[in-house]
């Protein structure tokens, strides 16, 4: 039996009257963070073969190794309680080292993997160190060498000259280096800083790349080959809370940095180490249990994107030091995924998506495009130097922080369905110390929450609970839609809300009701309600062609999809208070 074969256009006209006259672009075509147009429907005639070389992930029979974060001070017993439990490997300060004792001499260096912080200035030093307590030189890790991330990051100063020492300290680790461990990497090409700045995904990739260029340079001028040069360098990225957007940005990064060993003249443009870490600016103090399904989520976008180390975050992470239970579920999450889902068992599981294939391809083509802009310009470290690359990252927060308090971007517990009475945790004790202030040449790091938790925290200041009085128009039927979107939206700021059929006096009343009703009824509940003594009447729905005369008849604002949710939440806290 044979059946008509439809085309793309077919089915276009198909949606097209099923739209009944709405635009194709507008309600089925969307636009990420970096410019991508995501299209609601991809097949094979438009993209040809899909998993093309490069292959972007791992080769047949590698695994992803989980290695966990331990802050300066950790003690004996957390850092070998981390190997015992299956953990791969460590990333901790350099100055951590001895805690580890003679736990070198049994660990297999094929799955084992350490990073260490160590400052540019002291990576000679560093490497005699590591020589000591490593007796094997087979073991794998990465001394992260990172002078531009330090300058980001403000533990460093933008000087020309200091940057141009510690590149130079930098060339020299990675040949004292090599002498002494021939599978470890030295300088790290890293964008988390810029990731919790409000770099989008094309954003990070260009600044690796351009970070990469000057690392590279930096060895070579140190009289590494280029070929070794490049086997020193290993890259670390952050992976955010878009699944599709993620993974294709690790998939894009082995692109780009593959063509850009090419065009440095590298032979055969060896695999490079790409160690991803799962996002802070994610994370939530508020209602922070929901931080383990995202940590999740990110460490399967890593995975499928094709990671090599991958580091979970805990969920406590956004309060403060985390405890013993919340680094626990961080390693079995990874663990999980491997064990359990055989995550690391498929080769290239993204490729032949031709969604997925499509994506990789316009990310990587957008961050070759930023990195040539960046390039052309100067490169990195006079950006850097020169504070572009804060004004830029400023303007990516910006069109993200509207995003946010938009709700475009929702957030769980916090922006959406907040929950009101949850239990805070606090640091574990002992840790409850404010962590130091960032110097005031870092780029400024963000957490995505922190608007609508300060919110938060205004409102539980106060000696009673503020409250809003939902006033419902008609049957319960009608307005129960827009009772529980109020609801939702007056939690966002820590607003507790009850409802009423009556004019009862209240600070602040919100009408909920049908489209019909408004047309009837509003105005004239409006005017009851400020005459019973209400600061502030609004309106659950988009007012339309009602606005002049609802606002006429005392109603002060409007609260509906896409609204600027954070500063009309922060005018009702002032009208409380």
């Amino acid at each position: 039996m044979s059946f008509p074969q439809a085309t793309i256009a077919d089915w276009r006209a198909q949606v097209e009257k099923e739209l009944a006259g709405a635009p194709f672009d507008k309600a089925l075509v969307h636009t990420t963070a970096e410019g991508l147009s995501v299209q609601p429907l991809y097949t094979e005639p438009l993209q040809g073969d899909p998993g093309r070389a490069p292959l972007t992930t791992q080769p047949q029979g590698a695994s992803f190794l989980i290695c966990m974060r331990h802050p300066v001070g950790a003690s004996q017993d957390a850092l070998q309680g981390d190997l015992g439990q299956g953990t791969d490997g460590l990333w901790i300060p350099l100055d951590a080292l001895p805690a580890l004792g003679s736990v070198f001499s049994t660990l297999d260096p094929a799955r084992t993997f350490f990073v260490f912080d160590a400052p540019p200035a002291s990576a000679v030093a560093a490497i005699d160190t590591l020589a000591k307590h490593i007796p094997s030189k087979a073991l794998r890790f990465a001394l992260n060498l990172d002078p531009l991330g330090a300058i980001a990051r403000g533990d460093s100063k933008s000087d020309p000259e200091k940057v141009a020492e510690a590149l130079a300290d930098l060339g020299r680790g990675a040949r004292h280096l090599g002498e002494h461990f021939p599978h470890a990497t030295a300088a790290l090409v890293s964008t988390l800083a810029h990731h919790d700045a409000g770099a989008d995904a094309a954003d990070e990739l260009a600044i690796a790349l351009s970070t990469g260029v000057v690392y590279l340079r930096a060895l070579l001028e140190a009289g590494l080959s280029v070929d070794e040069a490049a086997r020193r360098v290993a890259l670390q990225v952050t992976v955010g809370r878009d699944t599709f957007v993620e993974l294709c940005k690790l998939r894009a990064l082995r692109i780009c940095w593959s063509k850009l060993l090419v065009a440095s003249g590298v032979a055969g443009a060896p695999r490079p180490l790409v160690h991803a870490v799962c996002s802070s600016r994610t994370l939530t103090q508020r209602d922070p249990w929901v931080n383990m399904l995202r940590s999740t989520t990110q460490v399967f976008a890593a995975v499928l994107g094709g990671a090599d180390v991958v580091t979970p975050t805990a969920f406590d992470q956004g309060i403060g030091a985390s405890s013993a239970l919340a680094h626990r579920v961080a390693r079995n999450t990874g663990l999980v995924l491997r064990e359990e889902s055989h995550l690391g068992k498929v080769i290239d599981p993204a490729g032949g998506s031709y969604y997925l294939d499509t994506l990789t391809d316009g990310l990587a083509r957008e961050a070759w495009t930023r990195f040539q802009a960046i390039e052309r310009d100067g490169g990195l470290v006079d950006a850097l130097v020169s504070g572009r690359v804060r004004a830029r990252l400023a303007e990516a927060w910006q069109r993200r922080l509207e995003r946010i308090t938009r709700r475009k971007d929702p957030i769980l517990g916090v922006s959406e369905f907040a929950f009101l009475d949850e239990e805070r945790l606090h640091p574990p004790k002992g840790t409850e110390t404010e962590a130091p202030a960032p110097a005031e040449s870092a780029i400024p790091a963000h957490r995505d929450a922190e608007p609508f938790e300060r919110l938060r925290a205004r409102a539980e200041g106060r000696n009673a609970a503020p409250e809003v009085l939902l006033v419902t128009l008609g049957p319960f039927a009608e307005s129960r839609a827009r009772v529980g979107f109020a609801t939702g939206f007056f939690a966002a700021g820590g607003l507790r809300t009850r409802e009423s059929t009556a004019n009862e006096p209240a600070p602040i009343a919100c009408l909920c009701g049908s489209d019909e009703r408004y047309k009837t009824e509003a105005a004239d509940r409006a005017r009851a309600l400020k005459a019973a003594g209400c600061k502030q009447v609004l309106l659950a729905g988009r007012p339309g062609a009602l606005e002049p005369s609802l606002r006429e008849a005392g109603v002060d604002g409007f609260l509906f999809v896409g609204c600027d949710v954070v500063p009309m939440l922060s005018d009702l806290l002032d009208v409380i208070a």
